[in-house]
């Protein structure tokens, strides 16, 4: 089992430098997820360096992270805020979340500012009898104190954000963003069973009730799901590597191309000027008629989310995506037609060339959007 926190360590730390290293869209997002991340690593580290009993070779790495571990309400909260309302805007309640850190770092102040001899004291106990480490008082608060504030502020702060996220998933729903819309009820699922469960353990030893622990079945199926829970939160991001770039832009970043009058404003701060001249951009790189450009790829190159590239086209132009592609390409099929490609070269070339694998569904697609087939069309340019 010590194994198992070493590899949730090691995956942690690669992923929150891999956060903290992109240079993503939304830097907030990235920011907070990356912060967690690197929290998760140290806290797995931690447990591998004592389950496998080497802190006494490690020392050092015991006491202080205790305010790190308290802190880690914050990002999660404020991931699921910033990717919820696309920006980051501080509101003196927010502090409500750090009530955890602030304790804890007095905690560990008062354990620090006391002889080296006290130190070393705590150190020996938690080698020696490391079930009754937790129990061990560092000044307002015992260490299983601590473990249940933590999990607690954790559990608190998710459901607080229910209102806002059931909102959010509902806009992914009607966007039909399946990707981001799996990636935020997994990941929030799974934070809000790891802090219920830990909670649970702590309240249990708190108020010494064994209510998970009344027989051996319930103990080792309530921890093969905690340990499955973190695991799963270690390795999500790898199923979900668009997570990285699958952020709006900030506001104030974004430049306006054009003098117009101002007009409706739209959700998520998109500005109707430059998404058009950006798709204008697109369109004449080439890119909407390769096979494989879908609505990532195009969410990718404007470098926004695609649930938001979904509702522009869909409130701007009254679009869906591949409605929108389907256009551009057929567009340039009738371009072609009118400039007499179909007369040195074949129908299946002419498919390919506007991006459609065969004829059939370039003829198919041709008749939906002009309302008449290619012959017809031909014959009348």
């Amino acid at each position: 089992m010590q194994n198992f926190f070493l590899v949730l360590g090691v995956f942690g730390m690669v992923l929150a430098i891999s956060f903290f290293a992109r240079k993503s869209v939304n830097r907030y997002s990235t920011f907070f997820l990356g912060a967690f991340y690197a929290i998760f690593s140290i806290y797995t580290f931690q447990t591998y360096v004592i389950e496998s009993g080497l802190l006494l070779k490690f020392k050092w790495f015991y006491v202080w992270p205790l305010p790190l571990y308290n802190l880690i309400a914050v990002p999660i909260f404020f991931y699921f805020l910033t990717l919820i309302k696309d920006e980051f805007v501080w509101r003196w309640r927010y502090l409500l979340v750090f009530i955890p850190f602030i304790i804890g770092f007095v905690d560990v102040v008062n354990v620090y500012a006391k002889p080296q001899e006290v130190y070393d004291v705590i150190i020996e106990n938690a080698y020696a009898k490391p079930g009754e480490r937790l129990a061990v008082q560092y000044g307002l608060f015992n260490i299983n104190q601590h473990y249940a504030m933590r999990f607690l502020w954790q559990f608190l702060a998710l459901i607080s954000l229910l209102p806002l996220l059931l909102d959010f998933i509902r806009n992914l729903l009607m966007e039909k963003d399946r990707k981001l819309l799996i990636w935020v009820i997994s990941l929030y699922v799974l934070f809000v069973l790891m802090s219920l469960l830990a909670t649970m353990f702590a309240f249990e030893k708190l108020l010494k009730i064994d209510f998970l622990r009344s027989s051996g079945p319930i103990l080792q199926t309530v921890n093969f799901v905690f340990y499955v829970v973190l695991f799963a939160i270690g390795i999500m991001p790898i199923y979900f590597p668009s997570i990285l770039y699958g952020y709006p832009r900030s506001k104030k970043n974004r430049t306006v191309l054009s003098t117009a009058p101002k007009q409706e404003e739209l959700k998520f701060g998109l500005d109707v000027d430059v998404l058009l001249s950006q798709l204008n951009g697109i369109k004449e790189s080439g890119a909407f008629y390769e096979q494989d450009f879908d609505l990532t790829s195009c969410a990718k190159a404007l470098e926004i989310p695609t649930h938001h590239l979904s509702y522009f086209l869909n409130q701007q132009l009254g679009l869906s995506f591949s409605a929108y592609r389907n256009n551009v390409r057929i567009e340039k099929g009738k371009k072609l037609i009118t400039l007499g490609y179909l007369e040195r070269n074949t129908m299946q070339a002419l498919a390919q060339q506007c991006g459609f694998a065969n004829r059939s569904s370039f003829s198919k697609t041709f008749k939906k959007v002009t309302a008449m087939n290619v012959t017809e069309f031909s014959s009348n340019s």
